[in-house]
């Protein structure tokens, strides 16, 4: 069964150059743009210039830091290694060549990462990629529909929040111009432990909450922003849950703050079946998922 998985991965490759040209590659329209204005239009936004040399200036804007999973030096390489694979050349026009830019978004920082996509977009880039972590991504996000002619088309693996899946399609839409391009995010983590609850019959759950932790996936905040996610779509589904900050302990270690949020709220009238789902642990296997999206 190799060749039949080789052939799909083949596909994915050249489903992935397809995409890439329909964001970059369908000229500047003469229409509105989000700003409600006729484009202004740069000589550099083309991707052919006069002479008929084509070419896509594409911008990757991610951390040097190589504490972060997506940083340059990573992400950089296997770019490179990607655009040497046969598979991609053949898919890209003969007439057409792609040139990276690497732009360094500091720490993951949210300002940091605006300054570096407005570079990027000074020096005539035709799409962002990147940045991966949720408040950088949601800041250049947010400004990418202003920027170039009808906007700068930004592709990334981060948005795990949300607010990220939340409709595209116009200009009134927050995140417009945004492709995520990863397999996964924090509401598909909810539903797998909203399918657990239900397949397990539990009723109620204790999120134990260390806000900081995992910086290294998505930035700033990520746990803090996966527990909201999670409280967002355990609502919809009625299910009743406890937060619990494990940087709000007022002193007490793990063993006093476990008999404080659990007790007996989990137990059955017998006290014998327990019905809590503390799910620290699994938490912990599911990053592991997520890194392998880079």
């Amino acid at each position: 069964m190799w060749y039949f998985y080789g052939f799909v991965d083949k596909m994915k490759m050249k489903w992935c150059v397809l995409v890439l040209l329909g964001l970059v590659g369908g000229g500047v329209s003469l229409s509105e743009n989000c700003r409600g204005e006729k484009p202004r239009l740069r000589d550099c936004d083309n991707v052919c210039d006069k002479d008929g040399n084509c070419k896509i200036r594409a911008a990757l804007l991610l951390p040097k830091n190589t504490t972060y999973d997506a940083c340059l030096s990573v992400v950089g390489a296997v770019l490179d290694l990607a655009m040497n694979d046969s598979v991609i050349k053949n898919a890209f026009p003969p007439w057409l060549s792609v040139e990276w830019m690497k732009y360094d978004v500091t720490d993951c920082d949210a300002a940091y990462a605006v300054i570096s996509a407005i570079d990027a977009y000074n020096d005539c880039a035709h799409v962002f990629f990147g940045p991966s972590c949720d408040f950088a991504l949601a800041s250049v996000a947010r400004i990418a529909k202003f920027l170039g002619g009808t906007g700068t088309p930004l592709v990334t693996t981060g948005g795990f929040t949300f607010d990220f899946v939340k409709p595209k399609q116009t200009c009134q839409d927050e995140f417009y111009m945004l492709v995520r391009a990863g397999p996964l995010g924090f509401e598909d983590l909810a539903y797998f432990i909203i399918k657990l609850m239900d397949v397990f019959q539990w009723k109620q759950l204790l999120l134990i909450n260390e806000p900081e932790a995992q910086v290294h996936v998505a930035g700033k905040s990520t746990c803090h922003l996966m527990m909201k996610t999670f409280a967002n779509f355990l609502k919809k589904e009625d299910i009743l849950y406890t937060p619990w900050d494990t940087t709000s302990d007022a002193g007490l270690n793990y063993t006093e703050n476990l008999k404080f949020y659990l007790g007996y709220k989990y137990t059955n009238s017998d006290g014998v079946e327990q019905r809590c789902c503390t799910i620290l642990k699994l938490i912990e296997l599911t990053w592991e998922i997520v890194a392998v999206s880079y």
